[in-house]
């Protein structure tokens, strides 16, 4: 951790003021020395219940603007 003293300076009702800040910094770098094994089973999976769950989301969407398709025909119909 490294501390750095910086002087803050502001005019607040025409008058100079100083104050003295701390200013805490954090390296970023950080070594992770913990591993861990990746099952590929998991991820295929993962994938095949996402791509399973993209399809009824399409079939879903395919069937509703069907029906809004046809109950606009059938409301012009009777209109008609």
């Amino acid at each position: 951790m490294v501390k750095l003293n910086v002087q803050k300076e502001f005019f607040h009702n025409h008058k100079h003021n100083q104050k003295n800040l701390e200013l805490n910094i954090v390296s970023h770098i950080q070594t992770t020395e913990i591993k861990e094994n990746v099952d590929i089973n998991k991820l295929l999976n993962r994938i095949k219940i996402d791509q399973g769950y993209e399809k009824k989301q399409k079939v879903i969407f395919f069937f509703l603007g069907i029906l809004l398709l046809s109950s606009v025909g059938t409301f012009t119909s009777i209109l008609g």
